[in-house]
């Protein structure tokens, strides 16, 4: 601004700021969207991990169940060139997990299934006020859809009733995703002005629910040892401070991942950390300012060298 101008340095520094307290002007946030651009490698990999539906909590109809049967050689053109899908997550409207694997599905639902998208957050209103939001209002051989669809992130609590998982904020749960909804999300469009919008969108009033709520495990690592990475098929723990230390001789090359990247590896950290005297320093240090726990993609020693990341939520003592 002023006499020195804009750079794109200086946009990079007012990107968190100004963005997510909501005070960035229309001039700034025009240069912001222009640069939310994403390493194609990257962006890749998250589409392929979409597309196998490897980890996820609830899939009412799983998406593989709806894709193209030439699915694996769109997969490989895009490989070849994915201008598209730069293009099209670089028109994502903010930088957030949500908004970003929000435009992931979608791309996914436009180039790799057998659905045709008839709208897409389409907000529902009763009496002036919204009511709730149609994530995707999808069509495929006569039939209507409505997803509901999510990214979580959830540990599991073996000491609380029925294994509970929470979110890491500690404010959402998988118990109050689903219970949300199942009982207003999916049924905002049997109101009567759910309905009224269904016809006129769709031109008819029968739709099937979908809830999809992708996402990843993250198994409470009570007794670390090797009893606890022979379960293959757990690709998360998440442990307390005190206790990293004793994660040790299972895990190595920790890297810290960073939103919008915790679905796969970030590609742009090569620096890689191990546990040790002082990553337990900078921890301690960094819950004192900021106690949110903190994801890291790591390798296992007791995991095959070509295996599945290992992701490790690290927590505050008092989480």
């Amino acid at each position: 601004y002023g006499r020195r101008g804009f750079s794109w340095s200086r946009a990079k520094s007012y990107q968190a700021t100004c963005v997510d307290h909501g005070c960035a002007g229309p001039f700034l946030k025009s240069y912001l969207q222009v640069m939310i651009c994403h390493p194609a490698e990257q962006l890749l990999a998250d589409v392929e991990w979409l597309l196998s539906e490897c980890e996820s909590f609830v899939l009412d109809i799983p998406l593989t169940q709806l894709l193209r049967s030439d699915w694996s050689d769109v997969f490989a053109d895009l490989q070849a060139n994915p201008q598209i899908l730069l293009e099209h997550m670089a028109s994502a409207k903010s930088h957030f997990l949500g908004t970003y694997f929000e435009q992931l599905f979608s791309f996914v639902v436009r180039h790799f299934t057998t659905l045709n998208i008839l709208a897409e957050h389409q907000q529902i209103h009763v009496d002036g006020k919204t009511f709730g939001e149609v994530d995707l209002l999808v069509e495929s051989e006569g039939v209507t859809y409505q997803f509901e669809i999510a990214l979580k992130f959830y540990l599991g609590l073996y000491d609380e009733p029925n294994g509970a998982w929470i979110g890491p904020n500690k404010n959402d749960s998988l118990q109050k995703k689903t219970n949300h909804a199942r009982e207003h999300q999916l049924k905002i469009l049997t109101v009567s002005e759910g309905k009224e919008w269904l016809r006129c969108v769709s031109g008819g009033d029968h739709v099937v629910p979908n809830l999809l709520v992708y996402g990843r495990h993250f198994y409470f690592m009570k007794n670390v040892s090797c009893e606890f990475f022979a379960h293959s098929q757990w690709r998360g723990g998440w442990l307390r401070l005190s206790d990293l230390r004793l994660a040790a001789p299972y895990l190595s090359a920790l890297s810290e991942a960073s939103k919008p990247y915790w679905i796969t590896p970030n590609i742009d950290k090569p620096n890689k950390k191990q546990i040790n005297n002082e990553l337990l320093l900078e921890l301690s240090e960094r819950f004192v300012h900021d106690n949110r726990p903190v994801l890291y993609s790591c390798s296992s020693t007791f995991r095959p060298p070509n295996s599945d990341t290992f992701w490790l939520f690290v927590c505050p003592d008092d989480w």
